[in-house]
């Protein structure tokens, strides 16, 4: 049986404590702010446990390995998936900064990002790899598919110029840094695909849409332009057409990330219904007496316990394995859109109002099977190691 350890345990007790104090009560403002905005306040409150640096490498003040990472963002979501899923997104492109191997570059953002957070003024980060015409073709696991990029990058001199549009942005429009991917290809080709860390400050970066968002909604989702942006050449993240080996280790951290927080959603939502069903009463009794009721509210149960075990056993590898951690985020996104429509069913038309709270779990679970690459990506990566296990049998 997978256990935690009692440094992981300390961490998820903190945590759980910080969430419950800092998340239960903004839960339903958040989701109902103006799309876009971000609560600051929170941000900085979350600087004193250390949750937006805690991904960096150790040297930086990074306290946190993958498992402890899942464990933190199972707790947020449990009260606000949102708002796990900003602290996701800045993750992870401090990962991708982590993993590209530019010391010079780390020194320099990872030092701002620590000596920010100790001010508890917050710093955050971005991944900007999606364009309206490029989704899916830049994170298939069978490789890079033929198609056209809308950002390019042209050398000049000592540095790059980056043009075009970038799409779907979590956290774009408040976060200092971005990674950016951008071909080199005279043609705009894929295959140019080249990662970039690009300051958000400078001239040439222009946020031009606030998307709003079925669920998720306190990690704004933004669409940007490029116009002309220079971007030094020790910036560069990967070496030019070669960012597509670095989107596919990304891949392996982001989904352990997306599991964790679907993790969080299901047992929300299941706690609420759980309640619900102990409180509410009809046919002569509390709704939990019956059966089918019974019945339901222990699948819900298994299914989340199943997908918590796999979600700790792949984000517990190091570094994350691409096919555990693909298992992992289609179990729990898929247990959380379960879990949810029979928290809502259990709940009756209660559970349909925003009142009840369980609506939004609804709505915020049926985004992790699309965010950190669709379910139908997911299954691909899955099933690639298997076919010449069958070809051979």
């Amino acid at each position: 049986m997978f256990t935690l350890d009692e440094a992981h345990r300390a961490l998820q007790s903190s945590v759980r404590r910080f969430a419950q104090r800092e998340l239960r009560w903004r839960a339903r403002k958040l989701d109902a702010a103006p799309a876009g905005s971000v609560d600051w306040e929170l941000l900085r409150k979350s600087c004193a446990l250390g949750l937006l640096s805690g991904q960096l490498p150790p040297p930086y003040g990074g306290t946190l390995d993958r498992l402890a990472a899942a464990v933190a963002l199972e707790e947020l979501a449990r009260w606000e998936a949102g708002f796990a899923t900003l602290l996701a997104a800045n993750s992870l492109a401090q990962t991708a900064i982590a993993l590209a191997g530019n010391a010079a570059l780390g020194e320099r953002i990872f030092g701002e990002i620590a000596a920010a957070e100790a001010r508890q003024e917050p710093l955050l980060c971005a991944l900007a790899l999606t364009e309206r015409r490029a989704g899916s073709d830049l994170l298939h696991p069978d490789g890079l598919q033929p198609t056209r990029l809308m950002v390019v990058a042209r050398r000049r001199n000592d540095a790059y110029v980056l043009s075009g549009r970038k799409a779907y942005c979590a956290g774009g429009n408040v976060a200092k840094w971005l990674v950016a991917f951008a071909t080199v290809h005279p043609q705009r080709h894929s295959a140019g695909l080249t990662g970039f860390a690009v300051a958000t400050e400078q001239p040439g970066f222009r946020v031009t849409e606030v998307l709003p968002t079925l669920g998720l909604r306190a990690c704004p989702l933004v669409e940007f332009y490029f116009e002309g942006a220079v971007v030094p050449a020790e910036q560069r993240l990967t070496p030019e057409g070669q960012g597509y080996a670095l989107v596919q280790r990304l891949g392996a951290y982001d989904r352990c990330q997306g599991a964790a927080i679907a993790v969080g959603i299901a047992d929300g939502a299941f706690a609420l219904a759980r309640q619900h069903t102990l409180a509410r009463v009809q046919g002569g009794g509390p709704l939990v007496q019956h059966q089918l009721v019974r019945h339901l509210l222990a699948d819900m149960a298994i299914h989340i316990e199943a997908a918590r075990l796999l979600t700790y056993k792949a984000a517990a590898s190091e570094p994350p394995e691409a096919t555990l951690s693909a298992m992992a985020k289609v179990l729990a996104s898929d247990v959380a859109v379960k879990v949810t429509t029979d928290a809502v069913q259990l709940m009756g038309a209660y559970g349909t109002t925003a009142k009840a709270g369980v609506e939004k779990y609804f709505r915020d679970a049926k985004m992790t099977q699309i965010l950190s690459g669709t379910n139908e990506i997911c299954r691909l990566a899955v099933t690639r190691p298997l076919l010449p296990l069958a070809a051979e049998a």
